[in-house]
Formats: C-alpha cells, structure tokens, sequence
C-alpha cells in the first residue's frame, strides 16, 4: 500500500489537514492574544479618566505623598507593570515597576525613585507596551494647562498570561482531532478506497485517444458510492469521446473563425482608442493655449489703457502751450510743460517695455508650443517665459509661484513640450492639489546641472496624493475629478513628453495634507527627434 494511490491520497490530505490546522490554529492564538490586548489596551485607555485628575491634581499642588499613593494604588492593577510621571519639559517627577527611559531602553524603578537597568533582561514575553497621557489642570478662569504626562506600561507576559488556558484548550483541541480523524481517515481509505482506485488506475491507465477500450468500466466491489458515480462517468465520458472525434475538425474551424474575428475587433478598438486619446490629447493642447491668450489679452489692458491716458494728456498739455504761445509764453508755462512732458514720456516707455515684454514672452513661448521646434536655450528663461504667460491668470487665484532658478543653464532640446509640461503641472496644482484651500504655494526650482542633466524640481504644499493613486497617476483617464470635466490626459501627457521628446525620467513624491514634488531629469542636449517644419517668426 505505500505506493498506492489511497495511500498517496491519505498523506496529502492530511499532510494539507496538518497544514491548515496549524494555521488555523495560529491564527485563533494570534486573534486570542490580539483581542486580549486591546481589551488591556482598552483598560489602559480607560485610566486616564480615572486616575488622571488626581495625578494632575496632586502634581499641581506638589503633593508628592498623594502622587506616590496614586501611582502605588494603579502598579498593584494586574494589567500594569509601571507608571512614569514627567513635567511639561520631560523632567521626570516620580516612576514605579518597570518603564522605558528617554532612549527606549528597560529601566527599573528603585525604592529611591531613581531608574536603573534591570538585573537581568525580560526576554520576548518582556516587551513592553504603553500609553501615554497629557496632564491637564483647569485653572479658576476655566482654561486648561498641560503641566506634563504620564504614561501607563504592560508587557506581553501579562497579556499572556489572561490567555494562556484558552491557548492550551485550542491545542488540546487540535492535537486530539487530527489525531482521531487520522485514524478514522485510516481505516476507511484502506478498506473502502485502496482496492476501488487501484482498479480505476488500471482502467483509465490504459485509455488514450486510439484505445478508449472495448467494454466500460465495472468495479468488483459495487455500490452506490462516489467512486460508482466516478466509473459511470468515466464510461459516459468515454462514450461522449468517441462522439465528439466526428465533430472536432469542424469544432476547430469555428474557434479559428472566431479568434480571428475577436482579433480584429480588439485591433479596430484600440486604433480608436489611440485616436480618441490623441483627439483629447490635442484639445487639452488647444485648450491650455486658448487660455493664455485670454490671459495675455487681459494682461496688455492695463499697459495699453495707460499708454492711451498718457498719450490724450499730453494731447491736451500740447493745446494748452499752443494756446499759452498765442497769448505770451512765460517762462513757468514751459518749464511745467517740459517737467510734464518728461512723466507722460516716462510713463509711456514703461508701459509700452512691459507691454512688449509680454508680447514677447507670449510671442517665444506660443511659437515653441505650436512648432515644437528643437533650438538652444537658457533653461531659466524659458521657465521665466512661460510663467510671465502664465501670470495673468495665477494672478486671480489666491496661489503663488515661487521661482529658485540656477543661471545659464543652456539646453538644446524643445521648449515648447517642456513648457507644455511646467503649465500641465501648475494647472494641475492648482485645479488638485489646493482645490478647496483659500492659499497654497508652488516652488519651482532649477539647481546647478549635475553631469549632463539638469533638474526640475516643482513642489506644492497641497493636499497631496493618497498610496493608492500615486502608481496609477500617468495612467490615460485616470482622474478623481471625472464628473467635474477632468479628463484624466493632464499627467499622462507630461509624462510622454518627458520620457519621449526630451528624453528625461519624472518621479513624483507626495503625502496627504504636506504636498507633492515632482522631480524632472532631462538632459542638456536632448536626444534627436523628427522635427516639424520651423515656423517664421514675425
């Protein structure tokens, strides 16, 4: 019997029995120990309303015989092994049993109140687990004062100990089922298995797709059992074999018309998805870039508007000399003209610079961003260039762009994609990671190109992003904001055109409620790519 099948049968199902006996059992001790320490920790939590206006009480009035007797009264409590009680700057003002000192180490109480390492140490069962409490003293106007805290400690010994005999009924138990169920598993197999599958072996060992036999199979030891409904179905099965040989060749030809067919649909699916993603893709583009012509437009007002006074007042100031002329020019009367004069001509050449900055900033940067043309620059300026665009419209949030840019960084890669990529990443902190926030703060920061690469580092102090989304936020139509018009494309694009066009690598480091920061490496002379034609500039 030791090569027999039953046998074979018998040792693996208890060898599976065995390992899944011993989990369970594992696990009923695990839940044991760790329902029995949240009832302790419970315990412990629950002292604080007990005990903690006395302590606070007496540590207020400096009243060390009542605060000696509370904390000998709570070390005489089974579920505690020591109590420590220090001022609000960490000085310690009394201890009993057992407790952790400032560097985590065991320390032992003495009749003197000082703390001293313990004779010998305590083992795994010795760990020590606390709870630590303020404490709080109601002054006469009714506020509160921390005036120091207290912590509460117990050891897995003690837990333990209040579980230890419902730890050996739970072996007791499982040591005398599996050893009653081996025997009767025993007994069975041998008798009502070995003989029935051994005859089994035989029949179907001697099957194969040439030979399905001459006659069914029919067990010597009869009965209404399993193993009879098993031979009734290896004879039927047999049966349905020698029927369905016919029908295979044409079996086969549908499968192969119809793999072919889900082939294609799959094929045909995912061409439209690519051009439906690229369509959002080029939106989003057009989109970003409509908005910073607003924003622009709406910038030039104000320069134009006071280029426009300017230029009627001194319309009105050349009347009046001309009128002043006719009737006998005095020397103050040209005097005031000139020095007037002189402010409307100053006053016009800086609104007329800062109009032409604008326009040439907005001039660079849309001529990058349409032709994606490849040309030498300085990283800083482009950066500076495209947050001038980017101004009028960050202007009417409550957010600010900090900028810590290294000098002369010169690149000869795509400014247009890269920023394409710095307005995707303002946006998107703006529209995410302060949504719902009166304030927030991006930083933008270029250090010194190390090697051959240089860095971009954009931090927020926003929301941040929870685990779970961080992996899947370059993913296409991955958004949280779906229902609000989000489309999801925003990052996935950023990251293709890190990792194809400049040929960089970004990572993103976040954590909820402290912010995100996104790191950038792109290197200084970008790898070659098919360029589009260059546009003329005018």
């Amino acid at each position: 019997m030791t090569r027999s099948i039953a046998t074979r049968l018998l040792r693996i199902i208890f060898g599976c029995y065995f390992i899944v006996t011993v989990l369970v059992t594992v696990f009923q001790l695990a839940a044991e120990y760790k329902h029995t320490r949240t009832r302790v920790e419970s315990e412990i939590e629950a002292m604080q309303n007990t005990f903690g206006p006395g302590i606070a009480d007496a540590m207020w009035r400096f009243n060390d015989d009542i605060m000696r007797g509370i904390l000998s009264g709570m070390k005489e409590l089974p579920i505690v092994v020591g109590i420590k009680v220090v001022d609000d700057q960490g000085k310690l003002i009394r201890a009993v049993g057992t407790v952790l000192d400032d560097q985590g180490r065991h320390m032992q109480v003495q009749a003197d109140g000082k703390l001293a390492p313990p004779l010998s140490g305590d083992g795994l069962l010795g760990e020590v687990f606390s709870r630590e409490f303020p404490i709080t003293y109601q002054l006469e106007n009714g506020s509160t004062q921390v005036i120091g805290k207290w912590t509460v400690y117990s050891n897995r010994r003690i837990v333990i100990r209040q579980v230890e005999y419902g730890f050996f009924l739970i072996l007791v138990n499982s040591v005398i089922k599996t050893m009653a169920l081996w025997f009767i598993f025993l007994l069975v197999v041998r008798r009502m298995l070995g003989q029935p599958l051994q005859q089994l072996a035989a029949y179907v060992g001697h099957l194969n797709i040439g030979n399905l036999g001459n006659e069914p199979l029919r067990l010597r030891q009869g009965g209404n059992t399993e193993l009879d409904l098993l031979a009734h179905k290896i004879n039927e099965m047999r049966e349905n074999i020698l029927a369905g040989l016919s029908e295979k060749a044409v079996l086969y030809e549908e499968l192969a018309v119809l793999n072919e067919s889900l082939e294609r649909r799959v094929a045909e699916r995912t061409e439209a998805m690519r051009h439906a993603q690229d369509e959002l893709a080029r939106s989003e583009r057009l989109a970003a870039l409509g908005s910073m012509v607003a924003g622009i437009a709406h910038e030039l007002n104000t320069p134009i508007g006071n280029c426009l006074v300017a230029a009627s007042t001194m319309h009105d100031k050349v009347r009046a000399l001309d009128a002043s002329l006719e009737a006998g020019l005095r020397r103050s009367d040209l005097r005031k003209f000139i020095d007037d004069a002189n402010g409307i001509s100053e006053l016009l050449s800086r609104n007329i610079e800062r109009a032409a900055g604008l326009v040439s900033s907005f001039k660079q940067v849309a001529v990058d961003r349409t032709s994606s043309q490849r040309r030498k620059f300085d990283l800083g300026a482009v950066i500076q260039e495209n947050m001038d665009t980017l101004a009028p419209a960050l202007r009417k949030t409550p957010y600010e762009v900090l900028l810590d840019l290294a000098p002369l960084v010169a690149m000869d890669s795509y400014p247009g994609p890269l920023g394409q990529v710095l307005s995707a990443l303002v946006d998107n902190a703006i529209q995410h990671g302060f949504h719902g926030r009166s304030h927030g703060r991006i930083s933008i920061t270029v250090p010194v190109p190390s090697n051959d690469h240089a860095n971009i580092i954009i931090a927020d102090d926003g929301v941040g992003i929870v685990s779970s989304h961080l992996n899947r936020i370059f993913d296409p139509f991955f958004t949280t904001r779906m229902s609000e018009g989000s489309s999801g494309l925003g990052l996935n694009i950023v990251h293709n055109i890190v990792t194809t066009i400049l040929g960089g690598k970004i990572h993103v480091d976040s954590m909820p409620g402290v912010g995100t920061t996104v790191r950038i490496a792109i290197p200084l002379d970008a790898p070659m790519h098919h360029e589009e034609p260059i546009i003329p500039r005018a």
